[in-house]
């Protein structure tokens, strides 16, 4: 047997250490010896080291050409790096030329799957398990993908089939369990996840999600005890103290309050300190100096890092990270200015976290010149594949919203860091340099509130390309009086909006209000919101509930109301660009936070500034002035969009010439 052969052997009984040491003998007397550097390959990866692996894989290429197998590591060494956009390509070089392994097809999938490209990932999951049926790994993946996609039942029934090849595998009992859970079936998720865990005691995420269904099925007890047991498996699990706050909620505790408990027995949880912060915003009894004070006890947690270098004189290299590469606000505001940059001055790397890729995914992908799917990684690994890449300008585009990766930031990875999209504040972390505002979401005055520079650089902080499916303005609705709505997301709706709206339907006894979300589904959070006006002295029947739909349809539904009266403390962003674009007014009051003040700007540059009132009682004048006139409300719906898409809110060349311009500034 030569001493190859023995390396192999000696790798699959489990004899790691000889077979790197046998291994790397035969490549120190034979130095292209193609099978040996792959091997030696595979071993570092499995060893959790995929630079090196990447390294032996491309030795192994040059000494014995692209053979398939060795495509496969290289490929597999890029995908662990985060470098998806890469192994996609080495990838399907694999698999062209050997079309039917399964492995190699499993592998490919990976990569689809992480690139964006969700059909073809579930496509060729599919051949995998047409070519090995047995694959329990493909199953498996192709169920995550289902269940991420939205089709928790087709997840199911994937999952069960996987179970009947491998009975004792307890991450598919788990998954199984997400799956059954998020299709409603609670008595079979919980003995899905009872399951998992006879099969595998010490499985802390199974304890923690089962604790999640009891407490849905009315067991906080048994709940609190899963919690617990999970906590005490796992103590840096996170979803497991979140659970466990929550229990506390007896209706007298909202979401911060939950997430301060949480903290309250375990300070040092940043991804909760984040969601704590996002809940603020809509907290109107949150002053501006308690936001700042909170996001500075963020910052806190993390050392200072040494700033870097920029490298040579070279077309400016720019990364973004984002958890919203996906049907998202940053779909109508980020990727249009992404796509208009001069490819010649600027290289595009993003930086995918997004944890339910779709079909938008790939408009991302598309748009960038690297693409890296870095959901995987660890923070250090994450600051260390950006530092690598050699990014010049590092964007955060998530804030604290869910699937941000703030913590890397704070490794300073970048020359520069800048803070701009999504999140509706500062980060709080000292090592990002300057943060992308304008004069009314950021006045100078509030400059005190950040621990960035701020830079306004344009009228208004993003801008807004329409989807060429945007139906045509419909008339407006025939009802005998005045219509009015809000098409924001649920989390807005609270007193604060409750009471604004109350005001205004007081003054007009005849107006009627459709509230119009996809989570409106949900018969308690109608029956909540009811509630709220009721207390409001707004009876029911003057409300209407509206679940969404497909986003064409969506923008559609704007024509059942005649204007759109803004949310408070937290103002419509994305929903006053589409009010707009649709031919409905939006009415808003200015707030005192940069979430405040969204309709506001929008409305300002985007061609209706009348529609920004000073105070509640200038919001009830505008809204009556609105009521009072049939006509002129109709003329503004026929006039509304033109005006909306003349603006300079809509002018993405403008706007992406003003943003670059601000990113070399910085």
């Amino acid at each position: 047997m030569s001493d190859l052969a023995r390396a192999i052997a000696l790798y699959q009984a489990g004899n790691r250490d000889a077979a790197v040491t046998l291994a790397t003998q035969v490549v120190a007397t034979t130095p292209r010896n193609a099978d040996a550097l792959n091997l030696l390959a595979v071993l570092a990866l499995d060893d959790g080291d995929p630079v090196a692996a990447e390294g032996f894989a491309r030795r192994a290429i040059v000494a014995g050409g692209e053979a398939p197998f060795v495509l496969n590591t290289l490929g597999n060494s890029l995908l662990a790096q985060g470098r998806s956009s890469e192994a996609l390509d080495v990838l399907t070089r694999a698999q062209v030329a050997a079309p039917d392994e399964p492995d190699l097809i499993f592998n490919l999938a990976n990569a689809q799957q992480k690139a964006g490209e969700i059909e073809a990932a579930a496509a060729s999951y599919q051949r995998c398990i047409a070519l090995k049926p047995g694959h329990v790994a493909a199953y498996n993946n192709l169920a995550v993908l289902m269940k991420a996609q939205g089709d928790v039942e087709g997840a199911a029934t994937v999952l069960i089939e996987a179970v009947a090849h491998a009975p004792k595998s307890a991450e598919l009992r788990f998954n199984l369990g997400n799956a059954l859970h998020a299709a409603g079936r609670l008595d079979a998720a919980e003995a899905a996840f009872r399951r998992t865990i006879d099969l595998r005691p010490s499985h802390a995420e199974a304890h923690a999600n089962l604790g999640v269904v009891l407490s849905e099925t009315g067991r906080k007890g048994e709940a609190e005890a899963a919690f617990r047991r999970a906590i005490a498996l796992n103590p840096d699990l996170v979803p497991a103290y979140v659970g466990l706050a929550d229990l506390v909620d007896d209706g007298s505790m909202d979401a911060a309050a939950h997430r301060r408990a949480v903290l309250d027995i375990k300070p040092d949880l940043a991804a909760i300190r984040s969601s704590l912060l996002m809940c603020l915003h809509y907290t109107p009894e949150t002053s501006r100096e308690d936001l700042f004070r909170e996001h500075l006890a963020y910052g806190a947690m993390f050392p200072d890092a040494a700033p870097r270098t920029r490298a040579a004189a070279r077309p400016l290299r720019l990364g973004v990270v984002s958890g919203d590469f996906r049907f998202h606000a940053m779909l109508f505001f980020a990727l249009p200015v992404f796509e208009a940059r001069d490819r010649a001055a600027w290289h595009l790397t993003c930086y995918s976290t997004t944890a339910k890729p779709d079909a938008h995914t790939a408009s991302f992908r598309a748009a960038a010149d690297a693409w890296r799917d870095v959901r995987a990684l660890s923070t250090v690994q994450l600051a260390e594949l950006i530092a690598r890449d050699e990014i010049d300008i590092l964007i955060d585009l998530s804030g604290h919203a869910p699937h941000n990766r703030l913590p890397a930031f704070a490794l300073r990875p970048a020359p520069k860091q800048v803070a701009w999209g999504d999140y509706v504040d500062t980060r709080g972390l000292k090592t990002i340099d300057a943060l992308l505002g304008d004069a009314i979401h950021t006045p100078p005055q509030d400059d005190r509130y950040y621990t960035e520079r701020v830079v306004r650089f344009a009228p208004d902080y993003i801008c807004y390309r329409a989807p060429d499916y945007a139906p045509p303005v419909a008339p407006a609705p025939n009802t005998g009086g005045i219509t009015f709505g809000c098409f924001s997301e649920v989390t807005k709706i609270g007193p604060a909006s409750v009471a604004l709206w109350a005001a205004v339907l007081k003054a007009i006894p005849d107006a009627r209000f459709v509230l119009n979300n996809h989570m409106l589904a949900d018969d308690a959070r109608q029956a909540r919101i009811t509630r709220l006006f009721v207390d409001a002295g707004i009876g029911s029947e003057r409300l209407m509930f509206r679940t969404g739909g497909p986003h064409e349809l969506f923008l559609a539904q704007y024509a059942e109301v005649d204007a759109i009266l803004d949310t408070t403390p937290y103002s419509g962003g994305l929903t006053t660009c589409e009010a707009l674009l649709m031919g409905v007014p939006v009415l808003t009051v200015t707030g005192n936070r940069f979430c405040g003040r969204h309709a506001t700007a929008h409305l300002t540059h985007g061609g209706y500034p009348e529609g920004v009132a000073v105070d509640v009682d200038d919001l009830v004048a505008k809204a009556k002035a609105l009521a009072a006139d049939q006509t002129a409300r109709a003329a503004l719906r026929a006039d509304l969009r033109q005006r909306f898409l003349a603006s300079t809110v809509c002018d993405v060349a403008g706007f992406a010439q003003a943003f670059y311009t601000a990113l070399k500034a910085v």
